[in-house]
């Protein structure tokens, strides 16, 4: 299969790459649909900040249809139309044990800690994969990630009483 591989600061080329045969147990293959490049995909490209290994292939706004599931997956099926969760938690800490991975000390992301999106197929722990709707296009599920990280504020200030007319305010979202 074809893929970006990321293999240091500033070099990223579409290589082959083999198919893993095997699949782990509770992993699912995921043929890729639709990709986004993020701000952080730039950034890693840049400057390699946030990678934890290469070479890596990045990617973590996608969305595709499972082609192969191992084990345990949950409801999760051959076919089924997904897109990743791109937070990985370490599983150890308090948050991540509690269900709160997103306020893991030790935070990583898919395409970064593990292979993306920017590929034919991905493989990914059936943690990680949550269902699209079958009622949309699937290229719209690469979009979801983006939207819910600039909708996120706009979530949270329903929370919290609105300013007064005279404060200011500042919203700043990293994606």
């Amino acid at each position: 299969m074809l893929a970006a591989r990321f293999s240091g600061i500033g070099d990223i080329q579409v290589l082959p790459v083999p198919i893993s045969q095997g699949l782990p147990d509770g992993c699912v293959r995921i043929r890729v649909e639709a990709a986004g490049i993020c701000g952080s995909d730039l950034h890693n490209f840049q400057t390699g900040q946030w990678l934890s290994r290469c070479p890596v292939t990045p990617g973590h706004e996608f969305s595709g249809t499972i082609t192969q599931t191992s084990g345990n997956c949950g409801s999760l099926t051959v076919g089924t139309p997904v897109i990743a969760d791109s937070r990985i938690g370490c599983g150890t800490c308090q948050p991540c044990r509690s269900g709160r991975k997103n306020l893991c000390r030790n935070l990583s992301f898919v395409g970064e800690s593990c292979d993306g999106g920017f590929a034919q197929d991905v493989i990914l722990p059936a943690t990680q994969v949550l269902p699209f709707p079958d009622t949309l296009p699937l290229r719209y599920g690469a979009l979801v990630e983006p939207l819910s990280v600039s909708s996120t504020p706009s979530t949270a200030s329903h929370q919290h009483p609105a300013p007064r007319s005279s404060s200011a305010a500042a919203v700043r979202s990293e994606g």
